[in-house]
């Protein structure tokens, strides 16, 4: 926490000192198994998936292009009856991570859907250098409806139990209802809103279907469409009030609890998504969408009702986030709730210096009167001001953000940064003769708790300007906006952010960033949690 008086020559002691055993802090079930499939983009990502959950040898590859989502809109289900993965190519070619992809795993022929308007017959004929003999075969119609009615034609016969109709215009309902008619041995066909278009009436007519299960609410499939379905076979609809409560309603409607795992993808673009159909059905697994910052409630009930043996999070931290994983996790009971703010003097599960970067001080957990590091150095020698103590091994970064706010001419000075146990009591109980011991808990920390105590914590404030706290909000000084922009990209994180007492502890404080190391202060910039949430998310506190 911030000094705002006192300041204390510090001592340089050589040495370090492991803190002693103590009670063991609140732990996460752990139960489920957590994984993250992604690459750096959406063909990377479909080869990640494939390379899970299918052996070389397989039977079939298909492939689609990763532009567009209308073509293979009705290949998840289709894909899963040959045995086969879904891998994306660009209209004109195949991307590196595809070839690699098919490469590996050898297929005894590859089905390409869609016409050549979206994957180019030059394409098909690179394909041909990846199949084993079964040859590249094109399922493709004049339209979406057309390709779809083809696709479903040639893997699914007469009498077939269920047939699944979805939206053409949009991908959600198609896709979270692809896994569901994976699952069931049934097809997935598309309609416009204003008419059930001739292929598709002629394609259920041919199935002959026991019931059709329509995909998504009236807004997207109208009830006059339901209607003219409904002079086929039986009609029954699966809809919520938006994308992520269709993906739900389709999950309670097809999978029962305990599930073999949970797939999460982004419910704003369709490629990883469409690649995850059949990775999900022959796993087992439910597929639910979200909006890629967040789990909404429903989807964070259904997980919970799941109560799936395996996540699985597709698409980097960027397309879903840390948030998502955080949320879904607690839903289910794998992660345990965040402490409380209360303070219980339990002492971190990663009491060695060497683990600083992963010690968790708060509320819970402290550090104690020995925890001292060794390899303090001036501020002076990362270009700063002097007069303040650092760890050596963050002055490197420290400088270089230094340098890197003076070039931009928001240079920054530091007002506060490492400080023994009795600086830290002396700290707190002068904030407590100020304004009460309830105050002081909010924008100071008792000895033991504060990460200033780490060597690694930092009040910055404007080069020449007064003290942070001084500032209305130090955010929005040039100074302040520049580091709550940049800071993360040379390893530091806000500990204390705006509207998240309850969470992190303490009040706003834009000035106070901890040195986490430039990988996890990335991760958490773009995690969407807190500082503290991260580091009990990744265990214990740590």
């Amino acid at each position: 926490m911030s000094a705002r008086v006192l300041r204390v020559l510090i001592a340089l002691v050589l040495g370090t000192t492991i803190l002693a055993t103590a009670p063991a802090a609140p732990t996460r079930a752990g139960t489920m198994a957590v994984e993250r499939l992604a690459g750096a983009d959406r063909f990377q990502t479909a080869a990640a998936i494939s390379a899970r959950h299918y052996a070389p040898g397989v039977p079939a590859a298909y492939v689609a292009t990763g532009l567009g989502f209308p073509d293979a809109l009705a290949g998840g289900p289709a894909a899963v009856t040959a045995g086969a993965p879904i891998l994306l190519v660009t209209p004109g070619g195949i991307p590196a991570a595809t070839a690699a992809e098919l490469a590996r795993l050898q297929p005894g022929r590859i089905v390409v859907l869609g016409g050549p308007g979206v994957v180019s017959d030059g394409v098909l004929a690179q394909l041909d250098a990846y199949d084993t003999g079964g040859g590249v075969e094109r399922i493709g119609g004049a339209d979406r409806f057309e390709t779809a009615a083809l696709v479903s034609a040639r893997h699914f016969g007469p009498g077939t139990a269920t047939a699944y109709v979805a939206t053409g215009a949009n991908f959600p309902d198609a896709l979270v209802g692809g896994v569901a008619a994976a699952r069931a041995g049934s097809p997935v066909l598309l309609t416009t809103p204003s008419a059930v278009p001739p292929a598709t009436d002629a394609e259920l007519r041919r199935l002959a279907p026991q019931r059709i299960v329509v995909l998504g609410g009236p807004g997207v499939v109208p009830d006059a469409i339901a209607a003219q379905l409904g002079t086929i076979a039986p009609v029954s609809r699966l809809a919520g009030a938006t994308r992520y409560d269709t993906g739900v309603a389709v999950s309670a409607a097809s999978f029962a609890s305990p599930a073999a795992g949970l797939f999460v993808a982004t419910g704003a673009t369709f490629p990883d998504a469409l690649v995850a159909v059949p990775a999900a059905a022959i796993s087992g697994a439910a597929l639910l969408l979200v909006p890629g910052t967040s789990a909404p409630a429903s989807v964070q009930a259904e997980a919970a009702r799941l109560a799936p043996g395996r996540l699985v999070l597709l698409g980097g931290p960027a397309v879903v986030n840390d948030r998502v994983t955080y949320q879904v996790r607690q839903a289910t009971g794998d992660l345990a709730p965040l402490p409380a703010c209360s303070y219980q003097d339990v002492a971190t599960p990663f009491p060695s210096l060497a683990d600083w970067e992963r010690t968790q001080v708060d509320t819970i957990l402290m550090v104690g009167p020995e925890y001292y590091p060794g390899d303090l150095v001036d501020t002076s020698a990362a270009g700063l001001n002097g007069g303040h103590a650092v760890r050596g091994h963050v002055v490197p970064d420290l400088a270089a953000m230094a340098a890197a706010a003076r070039a931009t001419g928001v240079p920054i000075q530091v007002q506060s940064a490492f400080r023994d146990y009795a600086t830290q009591q002396a700290t707190f109980d002068y904030w407590v003769s100020v304004g009460g011991y309830d105050q002081a808990l909010r924008t100071s920390a008792r000895a033991g708790h504060s990460e200033h105590q780490l060597g690694i914590t930092f009040d910055f404030t404007s080069a020449g300007g007064a003290a942070p706290w001084n500032y209305a909000d130090w955010a929005t000084t040039p100074a302040g906006a520049w580091m709550a922009a940049n800071a993360w990209r040379y390893g530091f994180a806000m500990s204390y952010p705006r509207n998240a007492f309850a969470t992190v502890c303490y009040d706003y404080e834009p000035w106070h960033y901890r040195y986490v190391g430039r990988d996890a202060a990335w991760r958490i910039w773009i995690s969407g949690l807190t500082v503290r949430e991260w580091l009990w998310l990744n265990g214990n506190g740590g």
